[in-house]
């Protein structure tokens, strides 16, 4: 037996007014330090890989239409205004001028790279660019907020992450009562704490501030000062610093730039000034600002699938290593939190669950380079990439953190599976890379789409295994993922070290896969390979196949690990093990380099038979195990088995069903022994569970032609088969299972939406039993 694991129109109308529009002489002078040049350069020239895209997926947004949409009026800013602000909305995108080949094709938005400036980039809806509060959802990019100047130096103002339904929509901004963009401190999204007179508060402050919103802001210059002018300039007098101790309290922190309760105006002071209040998740982070890109991941997870009344931001800042792409996990580096949200606060009326999303950023008297590069666009693609390594020396055991060792020279396996979870649009175009971890050497792999309509493995290109130089394995994925073909199957099959003269430890082996609407990554776990001084190969097939009443010798080589001197093999002992018989002992001839055969007796075998052997020397000294199945005959094995399996998905889960298999599941076995030859394949399935532990309201089944119905909770055969010839033949069990037959999945209602996941166990039995 064998098993596998498996527009509403707006009329405006003006009577009785004259409109003068006075414009001033003055020149608009716009400040960009040679500095910033330089700096600019420098970080396009080191951008991390990002996504590239054209203006469609984001709009840069209009403020000149989203002061005269607030006002009702138009708005003409003079060019001598003392905020030194303008209708210009600076923000561009351009491209990386990175060298590294693997850039190519990187977009970048710039927000600043000068004094008073405002940009703002947004989410294009009508290209399916959103956040969607009913679903959890997933925006990724990296940061970078200009040089570093040294502890006397300073650089402003900033960047925020911004979820908004505010009326102007794509073009909005933070604006003043006179419809001017707001810069400095409000960061292009908090209100504008212009007006230090008796008529201020935080009612007025709100009421400029980018409505209906939610913002994250990278605050990089710290506003703590009592004004002596108009400009606001206070907004961070109460987090502290002291003098040039600014740049120690640069930080993160997150509000509703709308609210009232967001701003304090202090009343006991003239001229008035307001504060922010930044919540109790304020994180100072005095390195914002250092000449490097910083990754963040913000998620949102709704409350539940039927309740979005509130939710869940997180945000994960400086979480990935900018050189090489690898996720960080140390908390000391890692900066994170989360926010709860009310959801009440974003003005969502009727059926909309939509909300614009992007970014804000501004400068006042200072300056600094302000650059986006996104890795993913929450409603475009949500996809995850789960890493396994299998121990194929020992039946597929999978190496986890608490079974964490092999032998030298064992056949590994590492695989990846891409589940593709959402949104809008298909990933392609799925460039792959893996580092090759110390002590493992790759020598073939393949690629499988297990829900589409040819589920069989796409061999990966053999020549990318030959080069002996490579630190890592690159290759396009065939095929992308979609809502009908949601999972791709990476394999990679190798050896461990074969020869380990101490304890070896693999390191964790970092994979990316960047396509075109999604850059997502993953790491293996490290495991160790025990020493071992003695190694045994064998160039023997997996399956030996043999005639009725021929005998077998399987041919091996055993060698010493880090010996310089010539051992004597004759003092070696075999120890094999045939199919469920004890252990015995050979002694047999060695040659001068460790050659031997293993020889089975054809009077010792079954049809099937599984034998293991492993060599010891006079000093104890074991190898490794080598096992080997033999079929007399003919064989009987698994030919392909589909390593991911799924059902059809379901939106909600409000009444009890049956839910039929999603594509055409692949359990192929291959019989090459004589007509009449019989056999059975069992199937045993776990609990269904999900990400978050919970256990599915359901169950898997299997359902026969009949229409009965068997629980699979243990072992049940779930297809038979008598051989009527003697040629090899392939059979795949799920050939006659129908949308109403075979293996299928119970729900009940009331299950909580998210991913739930069983393993199922085939067994191949050389008989067919009575049910």
């Amino acid at each position: 037996m064998t098993k596998h694991n498996g527009l509403k129109q707006l009329l405006l109308i003006f009577t009785g007014a004259i409109f003068l529009f006075i414009i001033y002489s003055f020149t608009h002078v716009q400040i960009v330090r040679a500095d910033d040049n330089k700096d600019y350069e420098n970080a396009l020239a080191s951008a991390p890989k990002g996504l590239n895209w054209d203006n469609n997926a984001f709009v840069i947004a209009n403020f000149q239409a989203a002061a005269e949409k607030r006002l009702r009026r138009p708005v003409i800013v003079p060019s001598n205004n003392i905020f030194n602000s303008s209708m210009t909305n600076n923000a561009q995108i351009t491209q990386s001028t990175n060298p590294d080949p693997n850039t190519k094709g990187t977009s970048v938005i710039k927000m600043t790279n000068g004094t008073y400036q405002t940009g703002a980039v947004w989410s294009s809806r009508k290209n399916d660019n959103y956040f969607d509060i009913r679903h959890p959802q997933k925006a990724s990019m990296w940061l970078y907020f200009g040089p570093s100047t040294g502890d006397t130096g300073f650089v402003g103002d900033g960047m925020a992450f911004v979820l908004q339904n505010d009326n102007n929509a794509e073009n909005s901004i933070a604006l003043s009562a006179d419809g001017i963009p707001v810069n400095g401190q409000a960061l292009g999204v908090w209100g504008a704490d212009w007006d230090h007179g008796d008529n201020s508060s935080p009612e007025k402050t709100a009421q400029t501030a980018i409505q209906n919103s939610w913002a994250l802001e990278f605050d990089t210059f710290v506003n703590r000062y009592k004004p002596s002018t108009s400009e606001g300039v206070s907004f961070d007098f109460n987090i502290g610093g002291i003098g040039n101790a600014e740049n120690n309290y640069r930080h993160i922190a997150g509000n509703y730039p709308a609210l009232a309760s967001t701003y304090d105006n202090d009343k006991s002071n003239f001229p008035r000034y307001t504060t922010m209040n930044h919540g109790n998740n304020y994180k100072i982070h005095p390195h914002l600002v250092d000449d490097q890109w910083h990754h963040v991941t913000i998620t949102w997870t709704p409350k539940s699938d039927t309740d979005h009344s509130q939710g869940t931001i997180t945000y994960a800042y400086n979480d990935k290593d900018t050189q090489s792409g690898i996720p960080i996990t140390d908390p000391k580096q890692v900066v994170q939190t989360s926010f709860n949200i009310d959801t009440k606060n974003f003005g969502l009326t009727g059926d909309n669950t939509k909300l614009y999303w992007g970014f804000t950023g501004s400068t006042g008297k200072y300056s600094e380079n302000n650059l986006l590069v996104f890795e993913s666009i929450p409603s475009f693609v949500d996809a995850e990439a789960v890493p396994a390594i299998y121990d194929d020396s020992q039946g597929g055991t999978e190496i986890t953190e608490s079974n964490n060792t092999v032998d030298p020279n064992s056949d590994i396996r590492y695989t990846y599976t891409l589940n593709y979870k959402g949104w809008t649009k298909n990933w392609d175009k799925i460039n792959t890379k893996v580092d090759i971890p110390d002590h493992v050497k790759f020598t073939s792999g393949t690629i499988t789409y297990p829900n589409s309509a040819d589920n069989k493995p796409h061999q990966i290109d053999p020549s990318i295994f030959n080069d002996s130089n490579a630190t890592k394995l690159k290759f396009l994925l065939p095929d992308k993922l979609t809502p009908k073909s949601r999972t791709a199957i990476i394999e990679l099959h190798g050896k461990t070290e074969k020869n380990a003269t101490e304890s070896l430890t693999v390191p964790s082996s970092h994979a990316s896969f960047e396509g075109d609407n999604l850059i997502t990554d993953a790491n293996t776990i490290p495991f160790k390979i025990r020493y071992r001084k003695l190694s045994l190969d064998s160039d023997s097939p997996n399956i030996i196949k043999v005639k009725p009443n021929e005998d077998v010798f399987i041919p091996a080589q055993v060698t010493y690990a880090g010996s310089n001197n010539n051992p004597y093999y004759q003092n070696l002992t075999v120890y094999q093990k045939l199919n469920n018989g004890p252990v015995e002992t050979q002694d047999l001839s060695f040659d001068s380099d460790g050659n031997f055969e293993l020889p089975i007796y054809s009077y010792s075998l079954d049809k099937i038979n599984t034998v293991s052997f492993y060599v010891k020397d006079q000093d104890g000294n074991t190898s490794n195990t080598i096992t080997r199945q033999i079929t007399v005959g003919g064989n009987l094995a698994f030919d392909y088995v589909q390593n991911i399996v799924s059902f059809k998905p379901i939106n909600g889960s409000f009444t009890d069903g049956i839910l039929p298999r999603l594509g055409k599941w692949q359990i192929n076995v291959v019989d090459s022994r004589e007509k009449g030859s019989q056999w059975s394949v069992q199937a045993k399935a776990s609990d269904l569970v999900s990400e978050d532990k919970n256990k599915l309201l359901g169950n898997l089944f299997y359902r026969d032609t009949d229409g009965k119905d068997y629980d699979i909770d243990k072992d049940f055969p779930v297809a038979t088969y008598v051989k009527d010839t003697d040629d090899t033949q392939i059979k795949n069990i799920a050939d006659t299972w129908t949308d109403n037959s075979g293996i299928l999945l119970a729900v009940k209602k009331g299950n909580k939406a998210g991913i739930y996941t069983s393993k199922i166990s085939w067994s191949l039995i050389d008989s067919t039993p009575n049910k």
